[in-house]
């Protein structure tokens, strides 16, 4: 059976810093390229018959360095902004701390699950759950019969998969946080879609 893997991008110095990304393009960090190299012996032997990438650099290199591992296909990959993170607007570069010490920052945090909010400069949650179902549609009408490897962004892989599950958007907060270099599937069967796992890290050591 066909499945999707949606894979989070591995660490990058400022995701160690715990300093907001969003669309800023910030590469992996040497830590973060080691440790996918487990995510990719974990997907070394799927024979992936397309790959998409969000345009952003660090997904772009995870998706270089998974392909590099695979043992049976290595398929140009397809780069889609669509897939790229929430944009946190003027937040972006600035720790969570600073964030909070900022009036408007203070309202993200203690307002976080209003989708309509959206930063100064940046995207509400809605935007980002409106952008992500464009790219659900194209899996849904192009690739239910393929092994296709996604690899994206935190947010933005949590908003694509409440919308090929056809969950309302307020579920978006029931699922949990994607770690660095995880691995999410979902498969498209008769009955629509199904998720077979979310946010395995089980490739990593312990």
């Amino acid at each position: 059976m066909p499945e999707w893997y949606f894979v989070r991008h591995g660490e990058t110095k400022w995701n160690a810093e715990r300093r907001v990304q969003g669309h800023t393009d910030i590469p992996l960090h040497d830590r973060g390229r080691q440790s996918l190299q487990y995510t990719a012996k974990r997907l070394a032997s799927i024979n992936f018959d397309f790959v998409y990438s969000s345009d952003l650099v660090r997904a772009t290199e995870t998706a270089e360095l998974i392909l590099k591992a695979n043992q049976l296909n290595r398929p140009e990959i397809n780069i889609d902004p669509t897939l790229r993170e929430v944009s946190f607007g003027d937040f972006e570069g600035m720790t969570w701390e600073e964030m909070s010490s900022t009036v408007d920052g203070l309202r993200l945090h203690q307002d976080m699950r209003n989708l309509d909010y959206a930063p100064p400069g940046g995207e509400s949650y809605r935007d980002l759950l409106n952008r992500l179902a464009k790219f659900a549609l194209l899996l849904e009408t192009n690739h239910v019969r393929d092994n296709v490897l996604i690899v994206g962004h935190g947010a933005a892989l949590r908003a694509l998969v409440v919308k090929l599950l056809g969950l309302t958007d307020d579920a978006y907060w029931s699922l949990t946080g994607l770690g660095s270099g995880s691995i999410t599937r979902v498969s498209n069967r008769r009955s629509g879609n199904v998720l077979l796992s979310w946010n395995d890290i089980g490739h990593f050591p312990t």
